[in-house]
């Protein structure tokens, strides 16, 4: 029996200490955040599993929601742990929110299925892929270095399943057509969500520590949608309808 990956940041870190007491609480508080995001999409992912199963998505793409449910509780504890070492002091994990999947009003279950796929791992879970690479590029910091590369190594994975899903017998041409003019609203709400200001950093960042300011951030978003969310829609069917 395959035993779960723990996730502990290095218990020593110098430059952690070396941080003004200010900069230790901005940190915290984004890592402290970030352990309810994971939680609360370990949830989502948890009641999209059997939806998927239910119209009869492929193996492996329940085999990838299944790992993605397990990987976002792993993220969200590991972000408290995070929180309480800039902290100086214990920081429980936080209890995800309780925030019920999407309905698009369409009345039809795989159709429905494929927006959640497409805006929950297409869209959101290739750009948080695009943007923690980022983060890990200008991490010089032992413990944000770690936590950029363990939250990588499975955000790509819960992409794929997106991808995966939509590439799968399960998705016709019928069903192509229909999700098409959702392309470009879906990506539209899924930005403007990523573009809003991280409330507990400075809007310079803390690259060191693996905090991109706000202006690189918007570029990697931007850069993320255009190289690789448009692309892998087109390579799927999803792309701009030829006149």
């Amino acid at each position: 029996m395959k035993r779960p990956r723990v996730s502990s940041p290095p218990s020593d870190d110098p430059s952690i200490d070396a941080l003004a007491a200010d900069l230790r609480e901005a940190i915290s508080g984004h890592w402290s955040h970030r352990s309810r995001a994971e939680h609360t999409v370990a949830e989502a992912f948890a009641s999209l599993r059997p939806r998927l199963a239910a119209i009869g998505a492929a193996a492996p793409v329940l085999a990838l929601a299944d790992k993605a449910i397990d990987d976002e509780r792993r993220h969200g504890d590991l972000c408290a742990r995070l929180a309480s070492r800039y902290a100086g002091r214990e920081i429980a994990p936080s209890r995800p929110e309780a925030r019920a999947l999407p309905d698009f009003g369409t009345g039809d279950e795989p159709t429905e299925v494929a927006l959640l796929v497409m805006g929950m791992c297409c869209i959101n879970e290739s750009i948080a892929s695009e943007w923690i690479r980022s983060c890990w590029s200008v991490a010089s910091a032992r413990t944000a270095v770690f936590a950029n590369r363990e939250h990588l190594r499975d955000e790509v994975d819960h992409a794929r399943l997106g991808w995966a899903h939509l590439a799968s017998s399960v998705v016709d041409d019928a069903l192509l057509a229909t999700l098409r003019p959702w392309v470009p609203k879906l990506v539209a709400v899924n930005v403007a969500e990523w573009k809003k200001p991280d409330p507990h950093l400075p809007p310079e960042g803390i690259p060191a520590h693996g905090h991109l300011s706000a202006v690189e951030t918007e570029a990697v978003i931007d850069a993320a949608v255009r190289d690789v969310v448009l692309p892998g829609f087109a390579l799927v069917g999803l792309g701009p309808r030829a006149r």
